[in-house]
């Protein structure tokens, strides 16, 4: 069967790109033709594109300033370029695209629709989930695979929008509990399933290449130069190297203020250094994340991806405790792994994290989670049958 897959692929974000290539990865080892229908999620692609389409000579004009002042935006055009180039040699694209149902094809060549993985279902901060909820798309049946809320309600002005578009789809499944909970109290029976990234890659075999010394940091809301130090301590202490892996480019946005300026300049006075154990990966593209975790035999990090590849891959992993309001509403997918793990799995700061590591070494319960994985491959290959 030719299936069509809806979900954040053109994005920068490592996890987004990821879930949707082992999603797709997924259904071809079913037996399936799996093809990623391009949706973009904003005008002219900017969320993969990085906005540089969308401005005009004052934004080039930022632009040139901040890379005479180093301000790290050359190397976030370099990561467009690779993730851009990850994207069209492991996504099997579309030849089509568009942002709005009214702009897609009336005929999408796919005899089925799989929504998801990712917080496609999310509303209020960014996106627009009526596309992922399929109001307006041509008549396709349709499946949601690991799909997220991103929150742990519907707000009560959404909910009949929410009950119109869950009732598109022939059979639905949830990335966190709380989401198939959502769907139960709107009702319609939900699943609960491991992301994709566990689905396709839990368990398999993969080749050492020497031993891993590194510790991996991959940060979305904590600020690198708030703890430059204590990873520098750490690399110290262990004689390894440490990797830092951003959200966005270690960029300074202009104007900002005297102390945060000073923290920067004080981290790139230390980037710069020739000799030194901490080396930050802000040009890296999806290939180079997946070889830094690859590679990694800590890692420390306040991302749900970052766990799942530090699982996949064997890693003993820290997971910072979120401080804004947002991530907090996302955390029972992590504590949910954390319940099945033996050791402080969670930390509340890096400081703590990198502390506990050495000394202790979390341990996953692998049956547990290969049972998880069982069951949603049944699960997914029933519901598209």
């Amino acid at each position: 069967m030719k299936i069509g897959i809806l979900t954040f692929h053109s994005q920068l974000n490592y996890g987004g790109v990821l879930q949707c290539w082992a999603l797709q990865t997924a259904l071809e080892r079913m037996g399936h033709e799996a093809v990623v229908i391009d949706r973009w999620i904003s005008k002219k692609n900017s969320y993969l594109e990085g906005g540089y389409k969308t401005w005009g000579w004052k934004g080039w004009l930022k632009f040139l300033v901040k890379i005479v002042l180093g301000f790290g935006v050359v190397g976030n055009i370099i990561r467009v370029q690779r993730t851009k180039k990850f994207i069209h040699e492991n996504l099997k694209l579309t030849p089509y695209h568009f942002e709005k149902w009214s702009e897609a094809p009336k005929e999408l060549g796919v005899e089925m629709l799989v929504v998801g993985s990712d917080q496609v279902w999310h509303c209020g901060d960014w996106g627009d989930p009526r596309v992922y909820l399929l109001e307006g798309a041509p008549e396709v049946p349709a499946v949601a695979y690991a799909a997220s809320f991103g929150m742990t309600e519907v707000p009560a002005e959404f909910e009949e929008m929410y009950k119109k578009g869950l009732g598109r789809f022939k059979a639905i499944s949830c990335r966190e509990a709380e989401g198939a909970e959502i769907c139960r109290k709107l009702g319609y029976e939900a699943a609960h399933v491991v992301d994709p990234t566990l689905l396709a890659f839990y368990g398999e075999k993969r080749e050492e290449e020497g031993e891993r010394r590194d510790l991996v940091c991959y940060f979305l809301s904590e600020r690198l130069e708030d703890h430059w130090d204590e990873l520098e301590v750490f690399a110290r202490e262990h004689r390894c190297k440490v990797r830092v892996l951003l959200d966005g480019a270690w960029a300074l946005p202009l104007p900002c203020s005297w102390a945060r300026a000073k923290g920067w300049l004080k981290g790139m006075r230390r980037k710069a250094k020739a000799f030194s154990r901490v080396q930050v990966l802000d040009v890296a593209g999806p290939a180079e994340f997946l070889a830094a975790f690859r590679g990694a035999r800590w890692v420390v990090s306040d991302s749900f991806h970052a766990l799942m590849f530090a699982i996949i891959n064997g890693c003993d992993v820290r997971i910072i405790r979120p401080s804004n309001e947002v991530r907090r509403k996302m955390f029972a997918r992590i504590e949910e792994f954390a319940a099945h793990a033996k050791g402080q799995l969670i930390a509340d700061s890096v400081g703590a994290a990198v502390e506990s590591l050495g000394k202790e070494r979390v341990e996953y319960d692998r049956e547990w989670i290969g049972e998880r994985c069982k069951e949603s491959w049944e699960w997914l290959n029933k519901a598209m049958g």
